[in-house]
């Protein structure tokens, strides 16, 4: 899919722009604070309903304006255009999102809908940081092409909050904690070993995807890994259904524990995803060149892998990509989202882009003070 149009009003810093988009590569250059990544974040709200930066639609609002509206315009790979049109009302602090002018109720059921590939320094914590910042991309990767994955994921954390309600009450109150924890043991089993077994068999799908990638920006003297080191251990399991067998002992091992500390200690929210390269851990040996390097190979994983498995092929957004690259693995980026797709990158380094104006599916945008201030074909 393209987005062939996009209208930003009173959101961040632009009151009111509006962008024509190449198919190819779109590049917002201009200096820092002018209003490059709101460019990015407002696609990412037509895409996901949401921003990938900021926590709450309040703070994207213009300072004293009482709404902001985002509209675009989206070709579909069927060459269908959709109408995208997202709003948000300080005043009310109700948030609208339509297609085709059709209010769509359900927020979650847009996800997978527009798919959409996003690199920023946001994601900066998938190599750096905790369990957590990892399990949360492989979430969105799966669930951007399996509807039933990303229902389970809900459920489950749905489950998990009222679990963990109940064991905190458990540790001041008096009361039949196992008949309360009961109905919810159920369903962490069975929602917890569907997540574990589903993760399981992504990464070791993603793999060969990461390599490709990563070998493609730098050569293959270097070797990219993922892996997956589930709270439960799996051993000879081959199916979710030894899975849920697996859970249900741990519990049962585990549940003074789990009253003791009024906590869940079972369950796939506990899951690692370690990064090597080369064997070895990227959070301990990695260069901040090649943190960079394994995230944008995890991105471009991410495209292909949706590419081949939804009905839409991904947008790219690469915001500040090229600041921790040196000159030879940017070159290699460029030429490789050159070829792939419609491809969306923020950045103050103008002379890294001369070459691409010469193809007419390539655009570039001159943003300052959250305005277009030129925009070359």
């Amino acid at each position: 899919m393209h987005l062939t149009r996009l209208t930003l009003k009173h959101f961040r810093n632009h009151h009111d722009t509006s962008f024509d988009f190449g198919e190819g590569i779109n590049v917002l250059l201009g200096d820092n604070g002018q209003g490059k990544t709101n460019v990015i974040e407002a696609i990412s709200y037509l895409c996901l309903t949401k921003s990938f930066y900021a926590a709450s639609d309040a703070l994207v609002l213009s300072f004293g304006e009482p709404m902001f509206e985002l509209e675009g315009t989206i070709q579909t790979d069927g060459g269908i255009a959709r109408a995208v049109r997202v709003a948000y009302a300080r005043e009310t602090g109700e948030k609208v999102f339509a297609v085709n002018r059709s209010r769509v109720e359900t927020f979650s059921s847009v996800i997978g809908m527009f798919p959409v590939v996003i690199c920023s320094p946001e994601h900066t914590p998938i190599t750096a940081g905790s369990p957590a910042d990892r399990r949360k991309f492989i979430d969105l990767v799966i669930s951007q092409s399996s509807a039933v994955y990303f229902k389970d994921l809900v459920e489950y954390r749905r489950v998990l909050r009222h679990r963990n309600t109940i064991l905190a009450g458990a540790r001041f109150e008096h009361g039949d904690t196992e008949a309360m924890l009961a109905p919810w043991d159920e369903q962490l089993v069975s929602l917890g070993a569907s997540l574990t077994w589903r993760r399981k068999q992504f990464v070791e799908e993603f793999q060969s995807y990461i390599t490709d990638a990563y070998h493609h920006l730098v050569g293959r003297e270097e070797e990219p890994a993922i892996g997956y080191k589930p709270g439960t251990a799996l051993g000879e399991c081959r199916s979710a259904k030894d899975v849920e067998g697996l859970l249900r002992t741990e519990l049962s091992e585990k549940a003074a524990s789990e009253r003791k500390l009024g906590i869940s200690m079972v369950g796939p929210h506990r899951d690692e995803v370690p990064l090597t390269i080369n064997a070895l851990d990227l959070r301990k040996f990695a260069s901040q060149g090649q943190h960079k390097t394994f995230l944008v190979a995890l991105k471009l994983g991410e495209f292909f892998y949706l590419k081949e498995r939804c009905d839409e092929t991904p947008i790219v957004l690469l915001d500040d990509v090229f600041s921790e690259l040196d000159e030879h693995r940017s070159r290699r980026l460029l030429d490789y989202v050159g070829e792939i797709h419609q491809t969306f990158i923020t950045s103050t380094a103008p002379q890294l882009f001369e070459h691409l104006a010469r193809s007419p599916r390539n655009k570039s945008f001159r943003i300052k003070d959250g305005a277009i201030d030129g925009a070359d074909a």
